[in-house]
Formats: structure tokens, sequence, C-alpha cells
């Protein structure tokens, strides 16, 4: 049976469901146009928008059944590290797994081993940890690090099937047009390893603990 990788959620709506009217508007609107259903809301501020290209979250397999007309199997593959702030539970699971508290302060992107710099220059992180996670109760200060790590694609550019999907027809679901398929070599041993072997050493000297979110397979919303 002839299978191929295309869309398993655009703007956060699980693509197998959507009638084609909803394919098409989907599939023509620009990401900055839509808002990200995962992103935290800010009290006071619009709903933050998508800041991907396309708006795909997650790839899911399909098989085909006629010649533009797939039917997608299995579960999606997050591709959007945008997907992991789905209602703060990764954030939740491990503030109460590690801290004793669900929901902890969270600080995104903090500099992690500053560079040495020249006497009139500012010394340059090397790296960002994702966030930090910090229970403020009690007279010592705890947290511990969150690395999260989305999985990347190889094969064609998902504007191949974005073509064939804003003029999308029906029935069913369109059929991806070119091969793609995700690469956990690439997102796991050469990308997420090399980061937390340089991270968890020190952070565990430091006598504190990390989290990694590099899940294969998330549900849709």
């Amino acid at each position: 049976m002839h299978s191929r990788y295309g869309v398993g959620e655009l703007y956060g709506f699980d693509f197998s469901a959507l009638p084609p009217e909803r394919i098409r508007e989907l599939s023509n609107i620009s990401n900055k146009q839509a808002d990200c259903p995962f992103r935290p809301k800010e009290h006071g501020k619009p709903a933050p928008k998508c800041n991907k290209k396309g708006g795909v979250c997650s790839l899911r397999e399909y098989v085909q059944r006629q010649a533009d007309e797939g039917q997608a199997i299995g579960e999606p593959v997050t591709t959007c590290p945008n997907r992991f702030l789905d209602s703060n539970l990764v954030v939740k699971w491990v503030g109460e797994t590690l801290l004793d508290m669900p929901n902890p302060v969270v600080i995104s992107e903090l500099p992690f081993l500053m560079a040495e710099a020249d006497a009139d220059d500012e010394p340059d992180a090397v790296g960002k940890i994702d966030k930090i996670l910090v229970n403020p109760k009690g007279d010592t200060l705890r947290w511990c690090a969150l690395e999260m790590q989305a999985v990347y694609f190889s094969g064609r550019s998902m504007e191949n099937d974005f073509k064939l999907m804003r003029t999308w027809e029906g029935p069913g679901l369109p059929f991806p047009r070119v091969q793609r398929r995700p690469d956990f070599r690439s997102s796991g041993p050469k990308r997420l390893m090399p980061q937390l072997q340089i991270k968890v050493p020190t952070i565990s000297r430091w006598g504190k603990k990390m989290a990694t979110d590099f899940t294969e397979f998330c549900r849709g919303a």
C-alpha cells in the first residue's frame, strides 16, 4: 500500500477532520493571520499568532486511496516546537515530578555558558536553555531545566502539497504529492543529544536536574 507523510495538524486543527472548504480556507491564509492555539496568551494582549510559515504543527502518514485522495493513518508527529506548549501540560508534568509544583514559574530561553569577551564587550551566550522551571516557595530556591526538541522532516517542501490543498474540492483528504518523512535521526542523535551532552553535566554539577521533551507522537487538537 502506497503511503506518504503529509499535514497532520494545520494551525492547530486536526487535518483529517477538515472538510474540503476548510482545507482550502486554511491553506490560503498567511500564518500571520492565524492564531496559535498552543502558545500561551498574555493578559490584556491579543492571542499570539502562528510564527511558522505554512502553519503545519505536525506530520501524519497517509495511504493512497485514489489518484489524489488519501486516508490518514497512525498518529501525528510533532514538527513545531509550539506544539509542546499545548495546555501547558509538559510544564505541569515536569514541575510536579521534579519540583513538587504543578504550576512553576517559567523562564524561557535563558542564556547558558557565556563565552569569553574583550574587556569592552559584553560576553555572548554559547547556547540557551529552552525553559527553566522554578518553585519559588520555601527558603531554598528549587529549579530544573527543560529542553524541547520537535522532529525535523527530510524530503520535498510542503509547498508541493499546499498547491493541491488550495484548490481541493474533495472527496476526502488530499494525498501528499511528494515524498517526505520524519527525520528522527537528525532531530534526536544529531540535534538534541549534543545539546544534552553539553548542558546536562554542567547542570548536574549545580545539583539540578534536566527534563527532555522529544515526543515522537502528539495527539491532535
